[in-house]
């Protein structure tokens, strides 16, 4: 089994809690890059909308395929 079959085998089993935690640890290292990548920070505000534009695809996708 793959590091990533392990991961999402584990992730099934989350409850509410331990989605929204895991969620609230992935917002705070965001902050964390920002912090010390200060290029990120200096961005127009339109290349974080491509950014979010690029990584949701993927997940409406599947969404909308079940």
């Amino acid at each position: 089994m793959g590091l990533m079959q392990l991961i999402n085998a584990g992730k099934k089993r989350f409850t509410m809690v331990d989605v929204i935690s895991d969620e609230i640890a992935m917002f705070a290292l965001a902050f964390l890059i920002a912090k010390y990548w200060i290029g990120v920070t200096s961005l127009a505000w339109y290349w974080y909308v491509i950014i979010g534009i690029v990584f949701v695809i993927k997940p409406v996708m599947a969404m909308l395929k079940k």
